[in-house]
């Protein structure tokens, strides 16, 4: 994992609750980094994952919660360092059927070792379905993603999981209901 995703988590906690939370997490948590993060530089994914569930605990909030909550907090700073040909998107279904054709196939060039997640995407009318695959399994990070990604298009969806590999599932299934 990039050390931008541990950058925006020590954002994330510190503006929402505290320096005192992040640094009792950096503690409490048994780090290879020691919690120094470069914004480039990759990190075991583990990292990611022990910090979550301590934030979990000492927030009395679950992990999915978490991640989600990131995925909407990182999204600005994400969609701001993206590629210019993703920003002619006019509408979140557009936006999000870019997702693996056009902005991981972009990162892929700058970053040939990422491992990024994969998407299959089924179209309708009034939704688009994304099935996500990925080892990590960070689909709640992806719906916050995808539900900041609908602010900033200044659309409403509705979100629903009815597959998730957390619950034994080969894929993710993330349906986007457009309001």
């Amino acid at each position: 994992m990039k050390g931008i995703i541990f950058r925006l988590l020590e954002s994330f906690v510190v503006e929402g609750h505290d320096m005192m939370v992040w640094d009792n997490a950096l503690e409490n948590c048994d780090l290879a980094s020691k919690g120094i993060y470069i914004g480039t530089e990759k990190y075991p994914d583990e990292e990611l994952f022990q910090l979550i569930s301590y934030l979990s605990k000492q927030l009395q909030t679950s992990q999915d919660d978490i991640l989600r909550q990131l995925g909407q907090y990182v999204f600005p700073s994400l969609y701001q360092t993206a590629f210019d040909v993703i920003k002619h998107a006019k509408r979140l279904r557009e936006f999000l059927l870019m997702v693996d054709d056009v902005i991981h196939v972009e990162v892929r060039k700058l970053h040939p070792d990422a491992h990024l997640p994969k998407f299959d995407y089924m179209e309708h009318k009034t939704k688009l379905v994304m099935q996500y695959r990925s080892p990590r399994q960070l689909c709640h990070f992806s719906e916050g993603l995808i539900l900041a990604a609908a602010e900033h298009f200044n659309e409403h969806v509705e979100i629903n999981q009815p597959i998730c590999m957390h619950k034994g599932g080969e894929f993710c299934e993330i349906h986007i209901v457009f309001k």
